[in-house]
């Protein structure tokens, strides 16, 4: 189980701020809630290929926390375009 956690914690970054930051840039919630677990994980594992470590520290909750604003970041990102490619179409 633990190393699923430094995943949960990417996908759940994701799933917060993804939202969020689709609101604030007028997109679709649902789709910023999609994007956001989906750009979550996928930071997570993209910057796990490209070897870069952790940025705010290396064990214990700093990991956690680093894992978390990883996937917040991705899901910003990809949370912010599906939402608003959403409210286009809709």
């Amino acid at each position: 189980m633990e190393q699923f956690l430094p995943l949960i914690m990417s996908a759940i970054g994701g799933g917060v701020l993804g939202p969020l930051v689709a609101k604030v840039l007028k997109g679709n919630v649902t789709g910023g809630v999609l994007g956001g677990l989906l750009g979550g994980v996928a930071t997570h594992f993209g910057l796990d290929a490209a070897n870069v470590g952790a940025i705010v520290g290396g064990d214990g909750t700093m990991a956690m926390i680093d894992s978390l604003l990883k996937g917040g970041v991705g899901g910003g990102v990809l949370g912010t375009v599906a939402g608003m490619i959403m409210k286009r179409k809709a």
